[in-house]
């Protein structure tokens, strides 16, 4: 039973890995799609007066 588990857990583990370099060897494409949300919204100005601190 446990040799079972261990061989679906691999198998699972070694199926990610495949899907994640396909993914890497596809590329990314150009323009939006990717369901993130930040090409819709627009850019965040600050309020005028405020100086914001650098971030580290």
């Amino acid at each position: 039973m446990q040799l079972v588990a261990v061989v679906v857990i691999v198998g699972l583990a070694a199926g990610y890995v495949a899907w994640s370099a396909c993914r890497l060897v596809a590329g990314k494409k150009a323009g939006c799609g990717s369901g993130c949300g930040k090409c819709a919204a627009p850019a965040v100005q600050p309020p005028p007066g405020r100086v914001s601190l650098p971030q580290v």
